[in-house]
């Protein structure tokens, strides 16, 4: 992963895509809202490698994220 990911762009897709919201994201990832409250906002620049992945794995392009 090249550079710094854009998790607000990242955390919105996966919202629209998985038709859920931040609470049910939290939920599924076991991740705190406030954690990804303060990512989708931009406060917080990167998340945890783990957390980060959770919140990947969601995501419709997954693979190109990862690079797979």
């Amino acid at each position: 992963m090249e550079g710094l990911m854009d998790w607000k762009r990242i955390i919105e897709e996966v919202l629209e895509y998985r038709e859920i919201n931040q609470a049910e994201l939290a939920h599924k990832t076991g991740i705190s809202t406030v954690h990804i409250h303060t990512l989708k906002t931009g406060k917080r620049k990167e998340p945890g490698f783990s957390k980060g992945l959770a919140i990947i794995n969601l995501h419709p392009n997954r693979n190109e994220l990862l690079k797979i």
